[in-house]
């Protein structure tokens, strides 16, 4: 098999930016609630826009401002604004339940010219997945507001073992409310074993895929499709454009993450991990921070170094394995990927 090559950034192209921790809503699959992961204190705007100008001048290309729901944060117009100014692109995850007419003008007066809003499944499954009654008419009622505005809205949506097969209703939903695409996005459990209770069953998803792009296709909705490793997406009864060859995560080689003190982790799946605290942004340069043990030791991570199961897999190199999955779990950077349905199999588990 031809290796792919592994690129060698001397910045991240992206940064994953947790502008707060605070939120409405309570996912069942957020990490909020886990007890290593303690509150951060928010950075000021003054601190924040301070940070965006390292990055900047360091040529990083894209800032995702994320939380929690950053929309909760008052100066978050001024960050877009201030991140198009400096040559940043900025990007914005949203849970769409904390904005209204005010918020979306004074994005669009900062710049902004498309949000991503989650939404995660038909009416029941949404709101039992965000904990929040009554979220899914809120959620598209502010989703109209957006694309009435002018901005385009992209859907993302975890792929759970819940909510899979309601996401071609999703689709169907969203085609009279202006959506111009939909990433269902891998679930990657972290943290507590319970977390692979809701990672959706290989038959569920070999199912479901094709109708999902199906419903992309009768609604004119462009789609990107992710899933748990270990599925043979060559199969014709599959959507062929699951995902890309994605040979490693991108953590430490494109991105990193920074948390709302200003602490950086490889992504955000480790962070108030002292093992893998890689500086903090705000006092600390962009070279150091880089350039940190932790952050190189990710950068050269191939699936050439995997130990194990993930190690002996004929397909590792065309493989979507998360390296947080197999430390959580394991406590072994290089170990098994064990929401892969492949090593489930051969372990006769059933996810």
């Amino acid at each position: 098999m031809i290796k792919p090559f592994v690129p060698q950034l001397s910045v991240p192209f992206i940064v994953d930016f947790e502008i707060t921790q605070r939120c409405q809503c309570k996912c069942i699959f957020c990490e909020a609630d886990i007890p290593c992961i303690k509150p951060s204190s928010e950075l000021n705007t003054s601190e924040v826009i301070k940070i965006l100008d390292k990055l900047a001048q360091a040529s990083v290309n894209n800032i995702f401002f994320t939380g929690g729901e950053p929309m909760l944060r008052n100066d978050l117009a001024e960050l877009i604004n201030h991140s198009f100014k400096i040559g940043l692109s900025p990007c914005v995850s949203t849970t769409g339940y904390s904005f209204n007419g005010k918020g979306v003008e004074s994005l669009i007066d900062a710049g902004l010219e498309s949000i991503q809003i989650s939404i995660h499944g038909s009416r029941a499954i949404h709101e039992m997945v965000v904990g929040k009654e009554g979220s899914y008419d809120v959620v598209l009622k502010n989703l109209d507001i957006a694309v009435k505005r002018g901005i385009k809205v992209d859907v993302a949506c975890v792929g759970l073992k819940e909510n899979l097969e309601t996401i071609p209703d999703l689709i169907d939903d969203l085609s009279s409310h202006g959506v111009f695409f939909f990433r269902l996005l891998r679930y990657v459990p972290g943290y507590r074993k319970e977390m692979l209770e809701h990672v959706p069953p290989k038959q569920l998803v070999e199912k479901y895929l094709p109708k999902i792009d199906e419903a992309a296709k009768r609604n004119n909705i462009e789609i990107a499709l992710g899933c748990c490793p270990g599925l043979d997406v060559s199969a014709p009864s599959l959507f062929k454009g699951v995902h890309p060859v994605a040979f490693t995560c991108p953590a430490g080689k494109a991105s990193l993450a920074v948390m709302p003190n200003g602490d950086v982790y490889p992504c955000v799946f480790f962070k108030n991990n002292k093992e893998m605290f890689c500086g903090n942004i705000l006092s600390d340069s962009i070279d150091e921070i880089w350039n940190n043990k932790k952050m190189v030791e990710f950068r050269n991570i191939t699936p050439e170094d995997y130990s194990g199961q993930c190690g002996l897999c004929e397909k590792k190199w065309l493989c979507y394995s998360a390296r947080c999955v197999a430390y959580h779990f394991s406590n072994d950077l290089y170990g098994d990927d064990i929401s892969c349905y492949l090593i489930n199999e051969k372990n006769n588990v059933k996810v």
